[in-house]
């Protein structure tokens, strides 16, 4: 379930972006540059999510840190 911070275009964008470039990365690193396969597609859109996923965590968790505590309590009631 992803929460309204989320789902938000401004913070989908760069992580998304991050996500993609990292995933380039991992692939040229594991020797798939380019996924012809099946198999190569599935590996790379698992990495994807993967990254997208923990990089939206990490995100979230920096917009936690640096949101003013009234406004989080504010937003918990």
């Amino acid at each position: 379930m992803k929460s309204k911070l989320e789902q938000t275009w401004w913070f989908q964008l760069p992580v998304c972006a991050m996500a993609a470039f990292l995933t380039a990365y991992v692939m040229e690193s594991a020797g798939i540059t380019h996924p012809y396969h099946v198999s190569g597609w599935v590996i790379y859109v698992l990495c994807f999510a993967g990254l997208q996923r923990g990089l939206s965590f990490a995100a979230w968790l920096v917009v936690l840190v640096l949101t003013p505590s009234d406004k989080v309590r504010e937003r918990t009631r």
